[in-house]
């Protein structure tokens, strides 16, 4: 039996075991480097771009009604389920933008 997380009510075990099959990605750093890609990027403003995905309807749906249910963007929940299947994703880059 595996174990499943929870995302709301959305059983991520099927997202975990997807993920298994793919490598995690992460970002490519230098030891000799005194300052890190990471905190590069932190301090260069990322610009966002826009992607679109054709899903079904009722697939819509559901995304809507749990993203208001968990009071939460759908942008953020689909950014929560890309980290769990380690798209690298930082806590900020999830952050609903419309709230600050």
């Amino acid at each position: 039996m595996s174990k499943s997380k929870k995302l709301g009510d959305i059983d991520t075990s099927a997202l975990n075991e997807l993920a298994a099959k793919y490598p995690k990605t992460s970002p490519a750093s230098s030891s000799k480097d005194a300052v890190t890609k990471e905190d590069q990027d932190k301090s260069i403003e990322e610009k966002d771009v826009t992607i679109t995905l054709r899903i079904p309807a009722r697939i819509a749906k559901d995304l809507k009604v749990k993203a208001v249910m968990a009071d939460k963007t759908q942008r953020e929940l689909i950014l929560e389920g890309l980290k769990l299947v380690g798209v690298n994703i930082r806590d900020e880059d999830i952050a609903d933008r419309r709230k600050n």
